[in-house]
Parts: structure tokens; sequence; C-alpha cells
């Protein structure tokens, strides 16, 4: 009898019932993030026998970043794919990361985030209630101008710029002495085009996805901040399922982060000329104008330790120690 009850559990905790999750992103249909969610929701089906379905809900249907970030906390939703920014908000620490000319290049920025920052992050987060399943990338930001072009931090004295909502980037934009407003992803462009704010900073591909270049004229290739993000499930809703299930929705993990830098990072230059062809007067800083950027964002990385407390230090050496590991190793 005993051995019969014992098989019964054993059946019930690792057989699943059917699941639905709701996914929620802000990236936007046709893009390479809504690509590779897809990729991740055929495959859990696939694996699963169609017991576990993945609803995709794209463009912040399920509101912007933040708001999603609160709800897959809460267990109102399963999962999602949001910024480090926007998770920064509720664990700071990913805050550092958004630190401008952090990296030097997107192989750095891979190396060190796989190597030096996925255990500590993945213990980070679930502190605070979320699963990390594999790093993901927005790519390298940059300024767009609804009237003028972006050469050098003087141009954005005063300018009134959406800023992500996150610490990081309101103090980058405040020590450049540009009036940033945080802003969240679905209000932006009705903020470019009522004057609320006269410029942003995005990636080439997430500027055209969103229909933000209808509302400027002028984008400077900047570059000054390396942008990961991340696919992330609800701990509440993790905790709750069988081990079978849980294999099959971390799939091989981190590797997936592949897939999403590769299907960024090949459109590549591209974008520009799809910027130009949309009227946008694209401008690549020249390296003396970058270091200008540079120079006048200096010691954000210091202040932002001391301002986020926490893990920040342990993981700002883990930065530094994984770019003399990059270093060394080219």
């Amino acid at each position: 009898m005993k051995l019969l009850t014992a098989f019964i559990l054993f059946v019930s905790f690792n057989v699943s019932a059917n699941i639905s999750i709701k996914f929620g992103t802000i990236a936007p249909a046709g893009t390479p993030w809504a690509d590779s969610l897809e990729q991740i929701k055929n495959r859990v089906a696939q694996e699963s026998g169609n017991k576990i379905k993945i609803k995709t809900f794209l463009g912040g249907q399920l509101g912007g970043e933040l708001e999603i970030m609160q709800k897959i906390r809460r267990g109102n939703i399963e999962g999602g794919g949001l910024t480090c920014a926007a998770m920064a908000s509720i664990v700071p620490e990913l805050d550092l990361l958004e630190v401008p000319f952090l990296f030097e290049s997107s192989e750095e920025a891979d190396f060190i985030l796989d190597n030096y920052l996925l255990e500590p992050f993945t213990k980070l987060l679930e502190a605070k209630g979320f699963v990390l399943v594999t790093w993901a990338e927005n790519g390298w930001r940059s300024i767009g101008h609804k009237t003028k072009l972006i050469k050098s931090p003087a141009d954005l004295k005063a300018v009134k710029i959406r800023s992500q909502e996150s610490k990081v980037h309101l103090g980058f934009w405040k020590k450049i002495q540009a009036s940033p407003v945080a802003i969240a992803i679905p209000e932006v462009l009705p903020a470019l085009q009522t004057g609320v704010v006269e410029a942003f900073d995005n990636t080439p591909l997430f500027t055209l996805a969103a229909e933000w270049q209808t509302a400027i004229k002028f984008y400077s290739v900047t570059n000054h901040i390396y942008q990961p993000g991340a696919v992330i499930y609800s701990k509440k809703f993790w905790d709750k399922l069988n081990p079978n299930d849980k294999k099959t929705l971390m799939g091989p993990g981190n590797a997936q982060a592949k897939d999403f830098r590769v299907s960024v990072r090949k459109l590549g230059e591209s974008l520009l000329d799809v910027l130009k062809e949309s009227g946008v007067t694209t401008y690549n800083l020249s390296a003396s104008e970058k270091e200008a950027f540079k120079k006048a964002s200096s010691g954000l990385a210091e202040q932002a330790v001391k301002d986020i407390g926490g893990e920040s230090s342990k993981i700002y050496a883990l930065i530094l120690e994984g770019k003399k590991a990059f270093k060394a190793k080219k």
C-alpha cells in the first residue's frame, strides 16, 4: 500500500497538467525579440506535447516594462522579456549594466555577462521573486532628436529627453546637463509628437519597431549604452511546477542568449539605412566626439555603486575582473 501511494505521488508530481503562460514584453511584432520568443514558445509546446502553451503579449499590451515586472513578481502573469534597466526597479544591481560606456564591445559584454554575471544575477533575481532563464539583448543605444543633430554633450544642454525609468539613465542625462523625463515605452511616441520631449535614446532596431523615427529628423550614433535584456519567469509560478515542466521551460538556459544576440546584431548597419530612407539624417560620432561623451559621463559607475548599495560593489568588481580576463584572452 505504501509503495502504491508513493508511486501515485511520484506520477502526480512529475506528469504535467495543461499550463497556460502569459508572457509580456514591450518588444513589438516583427522584431528579432518577437521571433526569438516565438521560437521559445514553439519549442516548449513541442517538448511538452502541447501541454504547456505560451501566449506572448507584444508591444506593451500588458503595460510598460515596470508594470510588466511588477505583474510577474506578484504572479499575475507568468513570465516576460525585459530590459535590465526595467528589472533594476526591483533588482537595483542590474542598473550597473546600464552605465554608459561600461562595455567596449558586444563581444566583451557577452563574455562578462555569460562568464561572470549569470550566476550572481540568477541568485539576486531569485531572492526578489524571479527565475532567470537567459540573457537577451536590446543592443547599443544612440540618440534621436526632433530638430537638431547631436554631436556633443553640450548639444543636449537643457534638452527635454525621454529617459528610461532607471536611476543610472536619469543620472547620465542630468550629469551632461540634459533635462530628462522618465516616460514608459507606450507613451514615448505621443510625447515626442506633442513636444513633451524633444529627444530620446534607444537602439535603431527599437526606434524603427516602435515607429519613433516618424517623430525625429536626426539620429546620432553614440552607442553610449549597451543594453542587455533577459527572459524571466515568476518564482511564484515556477515553484508550483513539477521538475519536468521546469526542465521544459528552462530549455537550454543561457545558451539561448546566442539566438537573441545573433538575431539583433545581424541587422547591423542596414537599420541605419532604413532610418535614412525614412527621412532621418544619421551621423556617426568621430572618435574624439565619442570621447567627449565618455569624459562627460566619467565617474557614473562608481557613483552608481554608492547609490545602489546591496551587492553592487561585488558586481562591479566582477565586471572589472571580467574586462581584464577578456583583454587577456584576445
